[in-house]
C-alpha cells in the first residue's frame, strides 16, 4: 500500500483506492524499469544538471565522493537522455539544499538506476553541498548553428566567412563545417561556443549547401552532436553594366547615349567599356536585340576595359539602335552582362551629295557676284563724262580731256569760242579774213546726254 501511495503522489492522482498484482491490467512487455526517483536540477535542459534523488517523500542531492563516469552513464540512461558527456562535482550546477541522501556512490555502468549502485545508506554522508555532483548527457543536445558573411549570394572571387555557433555548456569540442554535396569539409577545435571558417577567393564550385557539426571528445570516445542546419552559397558572376559611346574621326566629337545623326559614307567607331575585376573577357555589339557581331576581346588597364568596332564607310544598313554587352567564359560557362544603354544612329544623306550641293550654291553665289559687279559698272558708266575727239575738215584735231571736262582745267573760254578757232581751220592772225560762206560754221551746239557735241563737226565718240 505505501508503494501504491508514492506512485499516486508521484502522478499527483490523489489517495490510493485499491491496488491489484498478478498483471491484473495485462501482461507488459519490454524491460521492466524501476520507477523514475532522480531528476537532474539547474541544467540548461532536462538532460544536465544537479543529480537529485527523491526518498522519503522529499529530494535530496548525491556527493561527489567516488563519483566517476560510470555513474553519469547509469543516471542519463535511468533518464532516458542516451550517453553521458562529462560530469561534475564541486557543486558545478550549483548548491542544493535539503538532505544529501547518497554518498560513495560506485556504479560498473550497467545498472538500471542509481539507488542499484553501491553506495552508503541513505542520509549517511561526511559531505556538504559543496560537493553536489551533476552530469551532462547528450539527450536532447542543440544543434550547431550557421551563418554566412557578407551574405549567401557573393560574386567568384569574393571572401566568405561562415560561423559555426554552439549554445550549449558542453565547451572544449570541434566544430566541422561541411557541404552537403560533395567531400568538402573544415575542421576547428575550439574553446569558445563558436568557430570561423573563411575562405579567402570563393570559385564557382563552392556554390551549394552548407552545415554545421559539433563533436566533443570523452575519456574513450567521440561525442557527435546532431547536425546542424542547412544554408545555401550561391556563387555568381556580377558582371558591370558597360558604356557605349560613338566617336567621329571627321569631326572629333565623342556622343554619349542618345540619338547621333550621321551622313552616308562617313566614317565612326563605337566604344564599349567597362569597370570589371574580371579580365578576359570579350565584348559584344548588339543591333536593336537582332543581331551581334562577332565578340572583340577586351584589353585596358587594371580593372577598366575597353573595345572598338570600326565603321569605316556608314551605310543605310547601319541605321539603328546599338548597345554593348560584356561577356567572359568561366569553366566552359559564358558569362553576360546586362546590355548598356542604348545608342541611336540615323542617316541624314550622303556626304558626296552634299559635296554636289556645296558646289552648286558656291557657283550661284559666284553668278550673284558678278551680276552685281556688272551693274555697279553699269551705273559708275552712265554717271561718267565720255572723252570727245572732234576732227576739222582740214584734218585739225580738237580733243577735250575729259579729266578737264571733270575738273573745269580750261582757259576759261567756252566751247562755242573753241570751235570758232578751230573750227574754219584759221590762226588767231588770220581772224580778219573773209570767211567762206560754204565753210562757215553755224554756232548751233546742242547738248547731248554724253556732253556737247558740235554737229557742224565730225564727232568721234571713244569709250
Amino acid at each position: 500500500m505505501k508503494k501504491a501511495e508514492v506512485v499516486c503522489k508521484q502522478l499527483d492522482c490523489g489517495s490510493v483506492v485499491s491496488i491489484s498484482s498478478a498483471a491484473h491490467y495485462g501482461v507488459g512487455t519490454g524491460p521492466v524499469w524501476e520507477a523514475k526517483k532522480i531528476r537532474l536540477a539547474n541544467g540548461r535542459s532536462q538532460c544536465s544538471g544537479r543529480v537529485e534523488v527523491y526518498h522519503k517523500g522529499q529530494w535530496g542531492t548525491v556527493c561527489d565522493d567516488e563519483w566517476e563516469v560510470a555513474n553519469a552513464e547509469v543516471v542519463c540512461r535511468q533518464l532516458g537522455c542516451g550517453e553521458a558527456i562529462s560530469f561534475f562535482g564541486n557543486a558545478h550546477f550549483g548548491r542544493g539544499s535539503g538532505q544529501i541522501w547518497l554518498d560513495n556512490v560506485e556504479c560498473t555502468g550497467q545498472e538500471v538506476a542509481l539507488t542499484q549502485c553501491s553506495h552508503n545508506a541513505f542520509g549517511e554522508n561526511n559531505c556538504g553541498h559543496g560537493e553536489d555532483a551533476g552530469v551532462i548527457c547528450l539527450g536532447n543536445l542543440p544543434k550547431p548553428q550557421i551563418t554566412l558573411s557578407p551574405a549567401t549570394d557573393v560574386g567568384l572571387g569574393d571572401r566568405v566567412e561562415f560561423t559555426c555557433t554552439m549554445v550549449t555548456e558542453h565547451l572544449g569540442g570541434t566544430f566541422i563545417l561541411q557541404k552537403n554535396s560533395d567531400s568538402f569539409k573544415m575542421e576547428k577545435y575550439s574553446d569558445n561556443d563558436a568557430a570561423m571558417f573563411i575562405i579567402r577567393k570563393v570559385e564557382l564550385s563552392h556554390t551549394g549547401s552548407y552545415h554545421c557539426k559539433y563533436r566533443k571528445r570523452l575519456t574513450n570516445k567521440n561525442i557527435d552532436f546532431p547536425e546542424g542546419d542547412s544554408a545555401k552559397l550561391t556563387v555568381t558572376m556580377h558582371l558591370e553594366q558597360p558604356s557605349i559611346s560613338l566617336t567621329s574621326p571627321s569631326a572629333m566629337v565623342m556622343f554619349r547615349p542618345d540619338k547621333v545623326e550621321l551622313k552616308s559614307g562617313s566614317s565612326f567607331s563605337i566604344t564599349c567599356s567597362v569597370h570589371s575585376k574580371y579580365q578576359g573577357g570579350f565584348f559584344y555589339l548588339v543591333k536593336a536585340n537582332l543581331s551581334t557581331s562577332e565578340p572583340k576581346p577586351a584589353f585596358g588597364h587594371s580593372i577598366f576595359l575597353l573595345a572598338y568596332f570600326e565603321f569605316p564607310s556608314v551605310m543605310p544598313k547601319d541605321q539603328g539602335e546599338y548597345s554593348c554587352i560584356y561577356g567572359i567564359n568561366i569553366s566552359a560557362v559564358l558569362y553576360k552582362s546586362i546590355p548598356s544603354k542604348s545608342l541611336q544612329v540615323i542617316l541624314t544623306g550622303s556626304s558626296s551629295g552634299s559635296a554636289i550641293t556645296g558646289a552648286v550654291v558656291g557657283l550661284l553665289l559666284l553668278v550673284l557676284l558678278l551680276l552685281a559687279a556688272y551693274f555697279f559698272w553699269r551705273r559708275r558708266g552712265q554717271s561718267a563724262r565720255a572723252m570727245v575727239t572732234f576732227s576739222s575738215r582740214v584734218g585739225e584735231v580738237i580733243k577735250q580731256d575729259k579729266e578737264e571736262k571733270t575738273t573745269g582745267a580750261h582757259d576759261g573760254r567756252d566751247y562755242n569760242t573753241l570751235a570758232n578757232e578751230y573750227g574754219n581751220g584759221h590762226s588767231p592772225e588770220e581772224k580778219g579774213a573773209e570767211v567762206d560762206p560754204q565753210s562757215t560754221l553755224e554756232r548751233n551746239v546742242t547738248e547731248d546726254l554724253s556732253g556737247r557735241v558740235c554737229y557742224e563737226l565730225e564727232p568721234l565718240i571713244h569709250s
